[in-house]
Formats: structure tokens, sequence, C-alpha cells
């Protein structure tokens, strides 16, 4: 009995020795991972510290270089962004101001090529014709087709043909060439209404004898400057307008002097332009931006008579050259 009891002494020590020492054995397991998961985020924390600063000092790097790229670029887009070639005015220096500018660019667009009066009709099939197919007119809500419904004659209302309007009227240059066909400053609009135009300059009107169907006036000057009859093109035109007079003015400035007096001109290569013209056309261009259309319509014109014109091109040009 005796041994019996000392037997089973014997076997609950050593059990209870062995229930200790997997308890020591579990603490130490749990210990040892503990310390490879503070190991495992020591090293996950200083990976993503690494990769953070890593990452971020690559962005600002290429942020550096995007922006000095962006910069780059910007600086070049007067030149290599223009048209469809795109070299056109690689040879401008756009540092220059005034008729230092006006002269650099007179020598690049009064070299185009000269087409006949004639051949107007064809070119306006190219720039100036909209999507649905008709004559796109500055003066008259008319629908024409191209061709069926040019010069018939005598137009004895607005609506019954279109013909060939000089923004610059032709008897300031006498008909000649090349202004007598730039097509840049030939426009197809409606016979009638270009004859109530006739040669009158282009500036504000206070009280209109006459009115066209999209709103074009004619009547006695608002602008201070100019007395007299005057025309008045609608308001999504007048961008349009100052740019074809400061492209003209620009090309043909060697030859100012020579043209006969009109409102709008001074008889010189700089400024070409009278004060009060200036003064109104670059208001009229700064709130009447250069359009897709008008865009569309210099490249057109491009590519039948072979110049551009770098006031639609690079809009704001007038202020480095009048401002």
């Amino acid at each position: 009995m005796k041994k019996h009891v000392l037997w089973l002494a014997l076997c609950a020590s050593l059990l209870s020795v062995n229930v200790s020492c997997e308890s020591d054995n579990s603490q130490s397991s749990s210990s040892l991972g503990s310390s490879s998961s503070e190991t495992s985020s020591s090293s996950s924390s200083s990976s993503s510290d690494v990769s953070s600063s890593s990452s971020s000092s690559t962005s600002s790097e290429v942020s550096s270089s995007s922006s000095n790229s962006t910069s780059s670029s910007s600086s070049s887009s007067s030149s290599s962004e223009i048209g469809s070639d795109n070299h056109y005015y690689d040879d401008i220096d756009f540092s220059k101001t005034g008729a230092q500018l006006k002269s650099e660019l007179a020598d690049l667009i009064s070299d185009h090529e000269v087409h006949t009066y004639n051949d107007l009709w064809q070119g306006y099939y190219s720039t100036d014709v909209d999507e649905e197919g008709h004559i796109i007119d500055i003066y008259s809500t008319s629908e024409y087709t191209p061709g069926k419904d040019q010069n018939k004659g005598s137009a004895k209302k607005e609506g019954d043909n279109y013909n060939r309007e000089h923004v610059i009227p032709q008897s300031i240059f006498n008909k000649r060439s090349p202004m007598v066909s730039d097509i840049f400053h030939i426009l197809p609009t409606d016979s009638y209404v270009n004859n109530k135009r006739d040669n009158y300059p282009f500036a504000e009107v206070s009280s209109a004898s006459y009115t066209s169907t999209n709103g074009t006036k004619v009547g006695s000057s608002a602008t201070s400057g100019v007395s007299g009859t005057v025309c008045e093109p609608i308001d999504e035109y007048k961008g349009d307008i100052a740019r074809i007079y400061f492209y003209f003015v620009t090309c043909y400035q060697d030859k100012m002097s020579s043209f006969n007096s009109f409102a709008p001109f001074s008889k010189n290569s700089f400024p070409s332009l009278s004060n009060w013209a200036i003064d109104l056309y670059m208001e009229w261009s700064k709130n009447d931006p250069v359009s897709e259309r008008e865009i569309e319509r210099n490249q057109a014109c491009y590519e039948y008579q072979n110049n551009r014109n770098p006031f639609v091109d690079i809009p704001g040009l007038e202020e480095q050259i009048w401002g």
C-alpha cells in the first residue's frame, strides 16, 4: 500500500514537470513569434519608408522634369505647334516687339503664291464652306450653295446671291496684285449686304441706316477718331475682321505709303494703322478670341496660297506689336 502511494506521488510529480516544460516551451515559442513579428514589422516599415522616400524622390524628380519640359515646350510653341507642318515660324525671333517683329513677319507672310481673282471661286470650296455644304457668310443668314449661287448679277435684296467681299476695299490699292486676289481678306458674302457695306471702314455704329438679317449694321460712326458712315459686323466676327486687318497691314506694310487714304490706315510701314483702329481692333480681337472656324480657315488658306495669318496662329500677337 505504501509502495502504491509512493508510485502515485512520483507519477504526479513527473506529470507536473512535463506540463511546466510544455508551458515554458510555449511561452518561448510565443516570445520568438512576437520577436519575429516585430522584426517583420520593422523590416516592412523600413521597406515602406525606403519605398516612400524613393517614390517621393522619383515623383519629385519627374515632376521637376515635367515642369522643365512644359516650360521648354511653352517657349517653343509659337514656332513648332502651328498648323500642320510645323516649322513655319522657325526663323521668326519672337523676343522682338513692335516694328522689328512686324517686319520679320512681313518678310515671311508676303512670300506667298499669287492666284487670279477668278481663282477665288474655287478656293472658297475649301476655305468657306460649312459642314452642311453652305457658304459661310459673315454678313447674312442666307444659305448659299457654292458655285450654284455665286455672282448671279446685281442683287436686288438680301439672299439673291453671294459674291467676293474685299474686307479692305480694292479701291484703296487700286485693284493691284497681289492684294486684289489675296484670299485672307476676300470673303464670300451676300451680294446685297456687300453693296450696302460699300467701302466704309469697320467701326461701331451709333445709329443704323441698314441692318442685315444677321445683325450687321451700316450707319453713322460711334467710334471716336472716325466720322461719317461705317460698317459694324456682329460680335461673332469682330475679332475675325480685326485679325484680317492685322494680317493685311503686316503682309503689305511696304506698300502702305502708296495706298489711297483710308480711315483705319496710316501711310507708313509702322504702325500702318491709325490710333483709333489700333485701339478698336485690339479690343475686338480680345473680346472675340480666335475660333475653331478661324483656325480651320487659316489652314485652308495656307494650303491655297502657301502663307498664314500669324494673328490667328498666335493669339495675342497684336499686343506684342501694337500694345
